[in-house]
């Protein structure tokens, strides 16, 4: 069969895009490749004097400092995905860890988010005092005497430190409940991705439900139904969980990028009165 010049440059145009296409593999390499650069975005970051970040972290002096919990949250959430996408075949493992990370970067987000200073602190102080009291429960639960001297320590550390921020009532910090980390990755989600508010909550949501065994959600990564009883056997589709990590990655890098703008962003008091 002959072929004609336009049609000679229409299939090789066609082939040309299927070649350029990556596959899942390829994808994944250029997944770790941007991971890279966004761990050194983070670790630019710098806190600058008399801004956003400056004026949290003033409030704590003595304590692990606000911003330096934000970025080991994300440090974390960096080190899980690079455990995600290390160049081996996706297995059970992959999903359990992918969770823990968007859990990482969604509660950085969440610490940093609040509109106002004494939200923001507020949010700090209570995280710390979760904390603390999860340590307890855990010293509790294994039969050990906790030491609640500690306990005492943090709260009047909340007390030192709320009583001088209007608004901010430290009884509130001590007798507040855990946030669920689901309401915390619904909040970083929309503020993630404002165009689409609901694809890290989704994520998060289908990596928890291939985790736990979810047969409709395994199903749709790739998991054949009758393999969900032999997690060993687990043949999970490299192209699903390619685009799983790039969501991953992309929400990283907006969140990274979200700390960068708290960190240097001048307070808005200080602005003013400037």
């Amino acid at each position: 069969m002959d072929i004609d010049e336009d049609e000679l440059k229409r299939i090789s145009a066609l082939l040309g895009a299927h070649v350029s296409r990556p596959g899942p593999q390829e994808q994944v390499r250029a997944i770790r490749t941007r991971l890279e650069s966004v761990g050194e975005l983070l670790e630019s970051v710098t806190i600058i004097p008399g801004g956003r970040a400056s004026a949290v972290d003033r409030c704590f002096q003595e304590t692990f400092l606000p911003s330096d919990l934000v970025r080991t949250q994300l440090r974390l959430s960096q080190h899980y995905i690079q455990s995600a996408c290390n160049g081996q075949a996706p297995t059970l493992t992959s999903f359990v860890v992918l969770r823990v990370a968007i859990e990482c970067m969604a509660t950085a987000q969440w610490l940093i988010a609040a509109n106002s200073h004494r939200v923001r602190v507020e949010r700090f102080l209570k995280r710390m005092w979760w904390d603390t009291q999860s340590a307890v429960d855990m010293a509790v639960v294994a039969d050990a005497i906790p030491d609640l001297n500690a306990v005492y320590d943090l709260e009047e550390t909340i007390h030192e430190i709320a009583e001088p921020i209007k608004g901010l009532d430290p009884n509130k910090v001590t007798t507040s409940k855990r946030v669920a980390l689901s309401s915390i990755v619904r909040e970083a989600s929309q503020a993630v991705r404002p165009g689409y508010p609901t694809l890290m909550q989704s994520c998060w949501m289908a990596c928890a439900g291939v985790s736990h065994g979810n047969v409709p959600m395994s199903a749709g990564v790739g998991v054949a139904p009758h393999s969900v009883r032999t997690p060993s056997e687990h043949a999970i589709s490299w192209s699903v969980y390619a685009n799983f990590l790039e969501i991953a990655v992309t929400d990283l890098q907006t969140t990274v990028e979200l700390f960068r703008r708290f960190a240097m962003e001048e307070h808005q008091n200080l602005r003013q009165t400037g």
